[in-house]
């Protein structure tokens, strides 16, 4: 049996994904109604496909753990547009059609911090101008920084240097939800396990508590266990598992 399935009008995107799922991190800190071409609503099973700004892809994410009722959500959204790209639950991606299958799906879990009540942070790192010369080589040592020097969307870039020497960096992003998201945390390969992207992720999380920021949010690969030890460590919690990957 098909689940029944309602196409939301265009405005009310964002307010009737919280409605359906008022608790979720995803929507509450990720999603934004202004960027969404299309939404699907199932009961507490939803979806939405938005054009990304940077590539011009449409990429559909759905919530929900019912293969049967994701897939019927994303059969609608492609009937709006052809996906070229997918986000879903970790529980159901292997339960998917083909069709909505990634040959390369990265495996990416969503972490929280509640800023709230948080004591200041003391940390050797130190704020960074935005276009220090020496971030972007740095980043070249990660598989993951997808935010470098000159994006817009950055508050501030925090790093470790020894004398001339920058070690560790990651940087805060501007969220329309209102929420610091961190991102390009990494450290040079020579340095590893002496815990400074601890002391970069701690000015970031201090800086933007004293902003007085409703959230604090990251992601990672979900099988990176040292990001997962840290982040642990830091107060974070994990809230969601998810594969996301092109499919055309």
């Amino acid at each position: 049996m098909t689940p029944s399935r309602q196409l939301t009008p265009d405005g009310t995107a964002s307010d009737l994904l919280a409605i359906a799922r008022p608790n979720d991190p995803f929507i509450r800190w990720r999603v934004t109604g202004d960027d969404l071409v299309g939404v699907e609503v199932d009961g507490d099973h939803v979806g939405w496909l938005r054009v990304v700004k940077e590539t011009g892809e449409a990429w559909a994410t759905t919530l929900g753990n019912e293969p049967l009722r994701v897939t019927a959500i994303l059969t609608a959204l492609s009937a709006r547009m052809p996906i070229e790209g997918v986000t879903v639950e970790e529980s159901v991606y292997s339960n998917l059609p083909p069709a909505f299958m990634s040959p390369e799906p990265r495996h990416w879990s969503l972490w929280t911090l509640d800023p709230a009540g948080a004591a200041p942070r003391s940390s050797l790192a130190i704020r960074l101008s935005g276009d220090d010369p020496r971030i972007a080589p740095l980043l070249n040592y990660s598989d993951s920084a997808h935010v470098f020097p000159g994006d817009e969307r950055i508050v501030r870039w925090c790093g470790v240097v020894q004398g001339s020497k920058l070690l560790s960096v990651g940087a805060q992003v501007i969220s329309a939800t209102g929420a610091a998201h961190l991102v390009s945390i990494c450290t040079h390969p020579g340095f590893r396990g002496l815990g400074l992207a601890r002391e970069v992720c701690n000015s970031l999380i201090t800086e933007a508590t004293a902003d007085q920021v409703p959230m604090i949010f990251l992601e990672m690969y979900a099988g990176n266990e040292s990001g997962r030890r840290l982040y642990s460590a830091l107060g974070f919690s994990e809230v969601g598992v998810y594969r996301s990957g092109r499919i055309s």
